[in-house]
């Protein structure tokens, strides 16, 4: 009776073309930035990454895409190459798990931003920059 040899069953691995959350990041920001930079470089003063017109005015949406958009070619190149080699990360923990690790990051990253130039205005009197760099 010939059977037939079983083979070892396979590890579960992401595909290694798959990496949805990274693709996308690297897309959709970068041709935003390109945009910006290019086509429209007269609209670049609504994407600066402004904390006191945040904290002062309540324009939450410059937190946002403050953190997102890059409004220099060079930041785009030097974060879009970032992302590309932070892709592996997503495929070894999963999309959902690297996602949250981004929001996660981002939301302490903003916080932070916020807590040190308080904390320099009120203990050193030192005014800070109220323009971030973004991306």
């Amino acid at each position: 009776m010939g059977t037939k040899p079983r083979r070892p069953p396979r590890p579960h691995l992401v595909s290694p073309d798959k990496a949805p959350l990274s693709k996308s990041l690297l897309l959709v920001p970068s041709a935003l930035s390109l945009l910006l930079a290019l086509l429209l470089p007269h609209c670049q003063k609504l994407f600066v990454y402004d904390l006191h017109a945040v904290k002062n005015d309540f324009q939450i949406w410059r937190l946002i895409c403050g953190r997102i958009i890059c409004l220099d070619l060079k930041d785009t190149f030097c974060s879009s190459l970032l992302i590309y080699n932070f892709r592996i990360f997503e495929r070894r923990y999963g999309s959902r798990k690297f996602a949250s690790f981004l929001l996660g990051s981002w939301v302490l990253s903003a916080l932070f931003d916020f807590l040190l130039i308080e904390a320099m205005q009120y203990f050193f009197g030192i005014t800070a920059a109220s323009n971030l760099p973004s991306g």
